[in-house]
């Protein structure tokens, strides 16, 4: 009798320890889990609980796959993954290709194999391009090849040698501040004067999250849990109690210029900040020929309806919550709320764009121009080419509307 006592307690014993650990994952499995950025940051997939649809429209934009990590054999639809390669010259060429562990960009010297490197982040949405990195240790490297939605192929990646392979090109914490939500990132000291970065693979928060642009928000999160009949936010500064430069500064975090130099990183911008704050003294000096790359809060201050207006803001035009990708009538039809028959602003071209004004707004006023700092080179190709970038000065631009009209006109007599 004492051996099946015995037995039995041990029997009894094990399964209140499955049924415990049992329970004990069913319950962490509801529980917030804790965000990396701290304690003043919540469970990003706790937004969904009240704002589901504004979530769930937000997932699809660019903003939210600014990076991401690249799964094992997959890039995102319309990517030509593998059977792809990029050539040089007549010696020189990389081949993307797929391996039990991942894809790869393989450098090839006259047929023979020279380097291979894994995409394991891609930076940027694919609407215009997506360009990959590769980790080595604690640090990050740009991949030579980017993906070109516009040409559809492979291209050589912005700024890379023309005939060379390059595979070492440093990714810094600025990148991530304008491409992720959060990089733990350490200085190391490697000589007497000198320092570099490292990043910790378990510590990113990859894509541009609702905290990012809301601030810290568990104080929020755990105050409308509590009270879930007080429709007024609390614990977060809405965006419609900003001021109009404190909206601007808001999108100016990302979209202001590449090339300034932080003082502070902007991972600890928050609304209502003042971003000058962050950068050094000759942040906001006049630049009148700034590029169209990541310069659009500068050029629409350049723009006579943002100079015009006391309200305007890049909102005005733009819903940061949902996908907008190539919605021309959508545009047009902001252009049109405040550009209108009766008020006497209207397009003075509208007799000859005939029903195209509903969508040629902003090929006319806010055209695709190119960099003046970014260009790619196709493969096999002995030149060049420009990266077209829309601008965000709202102007009259008499070549680009005369390419417009003369389209116009050449589909119309193909009719």
């Amino acid at each position: 009798m004492k051996g099946k006592s015995g037995k039995l307690f041990i029997f009894s014993s094990i399964l209140t320890f499955l049924l415990a650990m049992f329970f004990s994952q069913c319950i962490d499995k509801d529980k917030p889990k804790a965000d990396i950025r701290g304690t003043a940051y919540a469970d990003p997939a706790t937004c969904i609980k009240c704002h589901k649809e504004v979530y769930t429209n937000y997932n699809q934009t660019g903003h939210y796959h600014a990076s991401q990590p690249v799964a094992a054999n997959h890039l995102q639809a319309g990517i030509a993954a593998t059977d792809s390669q990029f050539v040089f010259n007549d010696s020189v060429k990389i081949k993307v290709e797929k391996r039990k562990s991942g894809l790869y960009q393989v450098a090839y010297f006259k047929g023979k194999k020279v380097r291979d490197e894994r995409f394991d982040i891609a930076f940027g949405s694919a609407e215009k391009a997506q360009t990959y990195a590769y980790w080595r240790g604690k640090k990050i490297y740009q991949l030579p090849l980017t993906y070109s939605t516009s040409a559809h192929n492979w291209v050589n990646s912005p700024g890379y040698p023309a005939n060379l392979v390059y595979y070492n090109r440093l990714v810094v914490g600025r990148c991530f501040e304008c491409h992720a939500s959060f990089a733990d990132r350490k200085f190391v000291a490697t000589g007497g004067l000198t320092v570099d970065e490292e990043f910790d693979k378990d510590a990113m928060l990859y894509g541009i999250d609702c905290q990012r642009c809301h601030g810290p928000a568990a104080n929020h999160v755990n105050y409308h849990t509590e009270n879930p009949g007080d429709k007024q936010p609390k614990f977060i500064k809405p965006y419609k109690s900003l001021t109009r430069q404190q909206k601007l500064d808001m999108c100016g975090v990302c979209h202001s210029g590449s090339d300034l130099k932080a003082e502070r990183s902007t991972f600890n911008f928050h609304p209502g900040d003042t971003l000058m704050n962050f950068f050094d003294p000759a942040f906001g000096a006049v630049n009148h020929d700034p590029d169209v790359h990541g310069n659009q809060t500068k050029l629409l201050a350049m723009s006579k309806c943002f100079a015009n207006s006391a309200t305007m803001t890049c909102t005005t035009c733009h819903s940061s919550h949902e996908k907008e990708t190539g919605n021309l009538v959508g545009y047009s039809q902001k252009c049109m709320t405040c550009h209108k028959a009766e008020d006497h602003n209207f397009c003075k071209m509208a007799p000859k764009l005939g029903d195209a004004i509903t969508t040629k707004c902003v090929d006319c006023h806010m055209p695709a121009l190119p960099s003046k700092v970014i260009s790619f080179k196709m493969t096999d190709a002995k030149e060049t080419s420009p990266y077209l970038l829309r601008t965000h000065r709202i102007a009259i631009y008499p070549e680009q509307t005369a390419g417009v009209l003369q389209m116009l006109k050449n589909n119309h007599n193909k009719r």
